[in-house]
């Protein structure tokens, strides 16, 4: 009996060592979002690989609290750039795929090889393995109907990036230029990744997305599907939403090599006409909308 009660501290507190950690993080609203492992597969058309994102609620948009902290930290940045990520809203999406990368340039040389369409100039940095650059929107969608899929929807992309607690970035919700490829605030030419041309797509693993999506801060601009509307985010439908039902410009997101650190947050909103290539440092990656499971 004596045994029992010296060893029965340990029958209490093994069950607590097992729960999972999320458990205790939850009462934290700046822990970041931690995703399950992703189910992938690949893309037979390109051979790129898919990221399944699952259906459920995320928070979309910048909150009154982040934007606070933000103008606290940057004195010199104003309230009315963010006014197009305001308010703060939650989103529920079907599931999806997405693709893990942006497309490379030997994905989309085989796409014009196959279509007849004219590749598109290359800067002499570019490489087989660094992202497609000065494509139009026209262009990106082209080649996602090609491989059978389309541009994601903004919402879509902001979910893939930071998850569906707010991360300010894709890894969490401190600032490290380390983590992705964008033009160096302080010390642009002197850098651990000199700014100034892109990388190989996934050059930078430690500032994946808590889903596993390389390069979602930085290294190019990314078109997504939606029209542009300063303020769709005041009226915007709960479920899915596709953006502005017409406009002039397309959304683009997660900045380039040549962005400084305000542009490459999840929540940044970008856009540009849709026959405009944004020059050395725009591309895109495809989703596919993802089959019911049985079906």
């Amino acid at each position: 009996m004596r045994n029992i009660f010296k060893y029965s501290w340990l029958i209490i507190l093994l069950p607590l060592a097992l729960l999972p950690a999320y458990l205790f993080a939850a009462g934290d609203a700046k822990a970041p979002f931690a995703a399950p492992k992703p189910e992938t597969r690949r893309n037979a058309k390109d051979g790129a690989v898919m990221i399944r994102i699952p259906a459920g609620d995320f928070l979309m948009g910048t909150s009154m609290e982040d934007l606070d902290q933000l103008l606290k930290a940057h004195p010199k940045w104003k309230k009315d750039w963010f006014a197009d990520e305001l308010p703060q809203h939650t989103v529920h999406l079907d599931d999806y795929w997405i693709y893990q990368s942006d497309v490379t340039v030997k994905q989309y040389r085989a796409f014009c090889q196959a279509t007849g369409r004219e590749m598109p100039e290359l800067p002499k940095w570019e490489k087989d393995d660094h992202p497609i650059v000065n494509v139009t929107w026209f262009d990106a969608v082209a080649y996602a109907e090609w491989v059978g899929g389309r541009l994601p929807s903004e919402a879509e992309w902001e979910k893939a990036a930071r998850g569906t607690t707010g991360n300010r970035y894709p890894w969490g919700n401190e600032w490290d230029g380390d983590k992705c490829l964008n033009y160096n605030d302080a010390n642009p030419t002197e850098a651990a990744h000199p700014a100034g041309k892109t990388k190989p797509v996934g050059s930078y693993p430690t500032g994946d997305s808590p889903y596993g999506l390389h390069d979602m801060a930085g290294n190019v601009w990314q078109w997504c599907n939606d029209w542009y509307a300063k303020d769709y985010y005041a009226h915007a439908p709960s479920a899915n939403p596709k953006g502005a039902e017409e406009g002039e410009l397309r959304v683009m997101r997660g900045g380039s090599w040549g962005s400084s650190n305000i542009s490459v947050r999840c929540a940044a909103r970008h856009a540009d006409s849709p026959d405009v290539t944004y020059h050395l440092a725009g591309g895109f990656r495809c989703a596919l909308s993802a089959t019911p499971r049985g079906k």
